[in-house]
């Protein structure tokens, strides 16, 4: 969820209930105050009674009016003062109704009286229903139009943000144009792009420093290989060497080969590591796979692998080498891992490849298949980096990989974006 959304949805929950909570608290006010209203128009009734008893001795005829009813009957003894709030027949209504009533006692001519003064209230709630929904409907429009302004407002406010989050998604350390990050007067918003530019000089520094190591530690590296296996060519093709010499030389020589290799595989994965291989086309997969079976046609015949493929046309935006690599990878362990008299499938169609092979009928660790000098066999000649090498592979170039052991079969399948040709 956004930050924005999450703001408004916050802002907007906190409002209703402060809406709904003042309007409550306001509606009772209100109505406390029409109340006490009523209470001192009843009480001017009371005084006015009282006064005319004062004169004539005798209480007044009372009509209806200014709708209030004035009742009174003889009682024994005195009531005390009350104001209530009952629910009497309105004659005027012809229905039950509510009425502010007032009894008090009165005494004239020796004899006690109950006084009853009703006022309806059906006048007085529609007056605090008029000013509580009047008032009640200009807070929810001033609510919603604060809610408006505010989305306005932090639209604009948050546009720095999301200009600097377009500008570094399309970022990469092999660029050597550096994003333009917006200026602005937003205090939080420029210390972070201030930081964010010293992060990527700092990046780049880093990036040119590895790139720079790789490539010399590729060419130092190698020089001395090249020239030990070189050397070593000489010696074991002399004569009068003894057969243990010839083992231990060619022991040697194995080891210097398997070390050239594992030197050469974590090159190449640091390589992809720094995103070296970053010029990217559309390949044509249909070719390219149809390029590898040729070149591995004799090797899986000579070891009586049968070849099943099933390819349709597809294509794949990556970078050339590095497609290389890969069905180069795939296809040399599906051969290598393979059994004698096994068998090799290979399909592909728009946005999938999937290569599978018979094998010694035992699944590989899923958790551990593509970790760097991962085995199969613990004694196995091979450095374990094939796999770790095609993953590297797919991450960069937006490839899925799965594996999954079905069917006494060993599949590797790749997805990706199907392109329209």
């Amino acid at each position: 969820m956004k930050l924005f959304t999450k703001y408004n949805r916050i802002n907007l929950t906190v409002m209703i209930a402060v809406f709904i909570i003042s309007g409550a608290v306001y509606y009772g006010i209100i109505n406390l105050v029409l109340i006490h209203e009523l209470d001192d128009t009843l009480k001017e009734y009371k005084e006015r009674l009282e006064e005319y008893v004062g004169k004539n001795d005798a209480l007044p005829v009372f009509k209806n009016f200014e709708e209030v009813d004035v009742n009174y009957h003889v009682i024994p003894a005195p009531v005390k003062k009350k104001y209530s709030l009952v629910r009497l027949y309105d004659p005027e209504e012809h229905r039950m109704g509510m009425f502010r009533q007032l009894i008090f006692t009165q005494k004239v001519k020796g004899k006690l009286y109950e006084i009853n003064i009703d006022k309806p209230l059906e006048g007085t709630k529609l007056l605090t229903l008029t000013i509580v929904f009047t008032t009640l409907g200009m807070m929810l429009a001033i609510i919603l139009i604060s809610i408006l302004v505010n989305q306005l407002i932090l639209r604009k406010l948050w546009h720095p943000f999301y200009a600097t989050i377009n500008q570094l998604r399309g970022f990469k350390l092999g660029n050597k144009v550096m994003p333009s990050l917006p200026e602005t007067d937003i205090e939080e918003f420029s210390f972070m792009n201030h930081t964010l530019s010293e992060v990527i000089n700092s990046a780049k520094d880093d990036y040119r420093i590895l790139k720079e190591f790789t490539e010399n530690a590729s060419h130092e590296m190698q020089t001395p290989l090249a020239i030990m296996r070189s050397k070593l060519d000489l010696v074991i093709q002399e004569e009068g060497l003894s057969e243990s010499q010839s083992d231990a030389l060619k022991s040697i020589y194995s080891g210097i080969h398997r070390l050239a290799k594992l030197n050469q595989s974590l090159l190449l994965l640091a390589k992809i590591e720094n995103l070296q291989y970053g010029q990217v086309e559309l390949i044509d997969m249909e070719e390219r796979v149809r390029e590898k079976l040729d070149q591995f046609k004799e090797f899986w015949m000579g070891n009586g692998i049968d070849v099943i493929t099933v390819l349709d046309h597809s294509s794949l935006i990556i970078n050339p080498e590095l497609i290389e690599i890969l069905l180069n990878n795939l296809l040399s362990n599906a051969g290598r891992h393979n059994v004698k008299g096994g068998n090799i499938t290979i399909k592909l169609k728009a946005g999938l490849l999937q290569i599978s092979n018979t094998g010694n009928g035992k699944p590989l660790d899923k958790l551990k298949l593509f970790n760097r000098f991962y085995k199969e066999a613990q004694h196995s000649q091979h450095n374990g980096l094939g796999l770790s090498i095609v993953k590297q592979i797919c991450d960069q170039s937006g490839v899925k990989i799965q594996y999954h052991f079905a069917d006494e079969q060993h599949h590797f399948v790749f997805y990706w974006d199907s392109l329209t040709s």
